[in-house]
This record gives C-alpha cells, structure tokens and sequence, in this order.
C-alpha cells in the first residue's frame, strides 16, 4: 500500500507538469484557435535554459532568465503561427507549430546536446508521512499548478484583457471591427502561455532530467489533459494533467515503464472520440 500512495504522489507531481502544458494549451486555443503543438518546447527550453545559465548565477535568478526568453520565443511562435491575417487557417497554423517543433529540437539538441540535464530542487529533505517519501519539489509543482489554474480562471474572467482574449477567438470579425488587433492577441496569448509552461518544465527538471527531446511526450501528455476539457475548461485541464499523471505513475509502478506514452496517445483518442460524439448528439 505504501507503494500504491507514493506512486500516487509522484504522479501527482508529473501530472502538475501535465496540466500546466494542458492549461497553456487551453488559453492558446480560446484565445487563437490554434492547438499549439510546440508547447512542450517550452518546458524544455526552460529546463535546459535554467541549467545552462546557473552555470553562471543564482538559479533563481536563472529561471527568471529561463522564463523571460522562452515567453519571448512564445512571441515569435505566435507571429509564425499566425500568419498573415485572414491567410492562415487553424489546420495550417496547427501544421506550422509542429514544424516549428521539429526545427526547435534540432536547435536544442546543437545548443544543449543529448545529455540529460538536472539541478538541485528546492530541497534535499523529503518529508515522510506515514512510509510516503514527498519531496519538497512535489509540493512546489502541485502549488504552481494550482496557482497557474486560479490566476488564468480569473485572468480569462475578470480582466478586460483575458475577456479580449476570448472574445477575439469566439468572434474574431466582430472583435476586429471594435478595434481588437488579432495578431496582438495572439502574441499576448503565445507568450503567457509559453512563460507559463516554461515554469512548470524548468520545476520539473531537478526530479526527471530534462533531455532535448522531451518536447513531444509534454506536449502528448498536455494536450491529453487539454482534451479532457475539451480545450476549453482550465479546471477540467488541471483535472485531466493529474489524472493522467497519476495512471501514469501506476503504470510505471505495476506494469512497464515503456507504455506511458501509449497510455497518453490512448487517452487521449478516447477523449476526442467521447468529446465529438458529445457534440453530435446535442
């Protein structure tokens, strides 16, 4: 039993990493439109970012570093996404991020190599309740998730900014004739999502080694979480990352490591075909 829960526990903090990519997904694609299949590029930029540069400083102060760069690459994925306006297709803009995905982990792997790359957590102490080993690094992610769930729920709903954000991808010419720049939005969309997904990889990396082409299993895995709320739903996001973290986790525990991303592609089938027979029946 004490493996069952600290399985629990691991898959908790990996599926924190999850439904951050997932939540990132979701504010691009009401914002946009546009499923972004180069956001687990992010999480590795972040990673890989904070450890080169706490070569050189604090890693505070790198991760702040980390996060700043990768919302600006966010920014340049938005204005490639997007395109010329009124030229670009959600299909087109889709194909487009995962070219951009490719070409960035061929970018990683010159910059960074193929060597796994890690950093000390936020602690060396784990703390054990009852026989369950949680490292401090777990608590963090679970926060952050948690955290990044409250503030885009509110940002999308309370702000003039988040309610631009989705009112430019509900009605995009209506939200043009008000004055609403959509490549603008799209910008401010990528980039805080970048920046957040950035967090949540560059957190993860002093518990699994980030590597530089980790990209496509976060992304599988985020948007798997995403689906769950059908792309739309921040909370159901924050839901499906745990969810899928945690089964995960009782995979690599009870049965073999090597299916998890099977897991994440089965998962993630089921959910767009339970979603789209939901739609047709209203």
């Amino acid at each position: 039993m004490t493996t069952f829960f600290q399985l629990i526990v691991v898959g908790i903090s990996t599926g924190s990493v999850f439904a951050i990519v997932g939540m990132s997904l979701v504010l691009v694609y009401r914002a946009t439109g546009i499923v972004n299949f180069a956001q687990g590029v992010f999480a590795v930029l972040g990673g890989l970012l904070t450890y080169s540069l706490g070569q050189h400083m604090s890693l505070v102060v790198a991760a702040v570093l980390a996060t700043v760069i990768s919302a600006v690459a966010g920014t340049v994925v938005a204005v490639v996404a997007v395109g010329f306006r009124g030229r670009t297709t959600p299909l087109a803009s889709l194909i487009i991020t995962v070219g951009i995905a490719l070409l960035a982990e061929a970018l990683l792997l010159t910059a960074f190599g193929e060597v796994p790359r890690s950093y000390r957590a936020v602690s060396d102490h784990a703390w054990n309740i009852g026989g369950v080993l949680v490292q401090p690094q777990y608590a963090v992610l679970a926060v952050v998730a948690l955290a990044a769930a409250l503030g885009l729920t509110l940002f999308l709903r309370r702000t003039i900014v988040g309610q631009a954000l989705v009112a430019a991808a509900d009605a995009p010419r209506a939200a043009e004739l008000i004055g609403l720049n959509l490549r603008s939005v799209a910008v401010i969309a990528f980039a805080i999502a970048a920046a957040l997904t950035a967090i949540g990889g560059l957190l993860l990396a002093p518990t699994v080694p980030v590597t530089y082409n980790a990209d496509l299993s976060i992304t599988i895995n985020g948007f798997a979480a995403a689906v769950f709320g059908g792309l739309a739903s921040i909370r159901l996001a924050l839901l499906g990352g745990y969810a899928l973290g945690v089964v995960e986790q009782l995979v690599v525990g009870y049965v073999d490591p090597q299916y998890n991303l099977i897991i994440a592609l089965s998962v993630m089938l089921v959910l767009i075909g339970w979603r789209s027979r939901g739609e047709l029946a209203l």
